[in-house]
């Protein structure tokens, strides 16, 4: 048997992979940033063990491929309706101010900096590539911290969408910077028309189809027509897209999108999740063997890498804020997309290739990119922490706040809810209020219409409907959800009402609230994840006052807590699993 060459690289790569990450995991460090920095040890810049060649950039762009589509999966026509004005509005406003501003400021430096500088079509070039974020790293961290559904998940996901959208126009644009450039308005026009043919054919035709043809594929229970079926879909869409010029990543986002939260796109999505992971891996560790840093230069391209992540962050704020999105969410949105991507790899050496700019300029270039992708990851992680302490501040700086009514920002009740509340009492009323100031969306259910109205005066997103309707739940969005509250007083109902939400949204987290200990097991038989039941809290809060008023230790008046939720709970005395972190806790 004969042996591939690539392979030797392959096992170097995964196996400084897997030391990295372990290492970075003792610190709290994200796994990209280990995959980043496992490239860099073993690539050019470090051991020289491993160069990026074009066997592991095929593997890196099928992971991106198979990365966007089932991300895709998790998405809906009617989710990309809702995101309609931050991609169509948003998305073009991004690209432009980010354009232009780092294209002025690269033009300037870069006089003051070298007596040759750069033209004004390679500065043009540099803003372009610069003003497109990574899409691969935004929806994979997002998708980890499963925050992709909340408010700044959202806003991101337009934004890229519309930047994978604009590489074509921006690769036009690219030729006709280069001197003597040959491209008429006729190829031009032919370039965009067969672009938006395309992808309008690929919305609308598997947007039909699909439905119809996807069910034959997941009846069957052999894995191995599972994995081929998705693949054959998700990589025809890449290919019908690349021979339009389209973006491939692109086109197997909207395959996933055109069956994106039904039952059979969640099934897709489970089987291929291993593959995706091992590819998207490669593609991080590509990053890494992508850079040949010059020493010399090294202290500007970090001066150039923060410089871009303000500017980038400061213009995604200034485009989100009139578009009506939650001035915390706008910054949140911002610092996560301030990063610079990798189709910017794509533009940059086009333009050297076509000598807008020069190799010198194209490899400082790769080095600031790169440091900003390096960073995204720890970036995502304390934006909460940032916007808490920039909002403040955006919203004094920034004129037109009366805009800003909590209860008409991004939280719409026509978005797609990440919890729904069903039962519209007190429970259900104090959770809402929180929901609302955090900007995480969420629809009520409620009966009784007094209630309805009451509730509607008050802000609160409600949906006059009953929890043994199937209809009715999924009017309250459950089946966009991530956490489902059931809080209704007759427990008969609820008991059947569990059972529905549990058949409806088997994926989902539902948190059932009972009156009694009694009637706790048998909310668990029907399907409820969380039983929380009123006799014991009450009696927990009491002894914990009693204590507390004795003047015992407050440390051990929690212990004392953790062991009877323990004695009565068992295992969802503390609800800490991965599979059931709260939208809340992620962000």
């Amino acid at each position: 048997m004969h042996g591939f060459e690539f392979l030797d690289e392959l096992v170097l790569l995964s196996l400084a992979a897997v030391a990295v990450i372990l290492l970075f995991q003792r610190f709290k460090i994200p796994p990209i940033v280990g995959l980043i920095t496992a490239g860099l040890i073993i690539g050019p810049s470090g051991l020289a063990l491993v160069a990026q060649d074009d066997i592991i950039s095929v593997i890196s762009e099928i992971g991106v491929i198979l990365l966007l589509f089932t991300i895709g999966l998790e998405f809906s026509i009617d989710d990309l309706k809702r995101l309609r004005t931050i991609v169509l509005v948003g998305g073009p406003l991004q690209v432009l101010l980010s354009t232009l501003l780092l294209g002025a400021s690269a033009y300037a430096v870069a006089h003051w900096v070298t007596p040759q500088g750069i033209s004004v079509e390679g500065a043009a070039l540099i803003g372009m590539a610069m003003a497109l974020s990574s899409t691969a790293i935004c929806t994979k961290v997002l998708k980890d911290r499963r925050e992709l559904a909340l408010p700044h998940g959202r806003a991101v996901m337009g934004i890229l969408i519309f930047q994978d959208i604009a590489v074509v126009p921006l690769m036009i644009i690219t030729t006709l910077l280069a001197p003597g450039g040959t491209l008429t308005n006729t190829d031009i026009a032919i370039q965009l028309g067969t672009m938006i043919g395309v992808t309008v054919f690929l919305i609308v035709g598997l947007r039909y189809a699909l439905p119809r043809i996807i069910p034959y594929v997941t009846r069957t229970a052999t894995p191995e027509v599972l994995i081929l079926g998705g693949l054959a879909l998700c990589f025809g869409t890449a290919y019908v897209t690349s021979l339009a010029g389209v973006s491939m990543a692109l086109g197997a986002f909207i395959a996933g999108l055109a069956i994106g939260g039904s039952e059979e796109g969640h099934t897709i999505g489970r089987v291929l999740q291993p593959m995706r992971d091992a590819f998207t891996s490669v593609f991080f560790l590509s990053i890494g063997l992508l850079v040949n840093i010059s020493w010399q230069w090294l202290p500007m391209n970090i001066i150039t890498a923060l410089g871009i992540l303000v500017a980038n962050a400061v213009v995604v704020t200034l485009v989100l804020i009139p578009l009506r999105v939650n001035p915390r969410t706008a910054v949140m949105a911002a610092v996560i997309l301030a990063q610079v991507g990798e189709f910017s790899f794509v533009l940059a050496t086009a333009g050297a290739s076509l000598g807008v700019i020069s190799d010198f300029d194209l490899q400082n270039l790769i080095v600031s990119i790169i440091i900003t992708m390096v960073v995204t990851p720890l970036l995502i992680t304390f934006a909460p922490w940032f916007a808490e302490r920039a909002t403040p501040v955006v919203e004094q700086v920034l004129p037109g706040q009366s805009w800003f009514d909590p209860s008409s920002t991004v939280v719409m009740e026509d978005q797609a809810p990440t919890v729904t509340i069903i039962g519209g009492g007190v429970l259900g009323a104090n959770v809402a209020q929180v929901l609302k100031r955090t900007t995480i969306p969420y629809r009520m259910l409620e009966l009784n219409p007094q209630n309805v109205a009451r509730l509607r005066r008050d802000g609160c997103n409600v949906v006059q409907g009953d929890l043994s309707s199937e209809e009715d739940l999924e009017r309250a969005g459950i089946e966009s959800a991530t956490v489902i509250i059931v809080a209704v007083s007759d427990h008969t109902v609820m008991a059947h009402g569990v059972a529905t939400v549990r058949k409806l949204r088997p994926d989902a987290m539902v948190m059932a609230r009972v009156r009694y200990a009694r009637d706790a097991e048998e909310m668990s038989r029907r399907g409820a994840d969380v039983v929380i039941t009123e006799e014991y809290e009450s009696s927990i809060q009491m002894f914990a006052a009693v204590l507390e008023h004795l003047g015992v230790d407050h440390q051990v008046i929690l212990e004392q807590e953790d062991r009877m939720r323990q004695h009565r709970y068992g295992a969802l005395a503390r609800i800490t699993p991965k599979e059931f972190e709260s939208p809340s806790d992620a962000s």
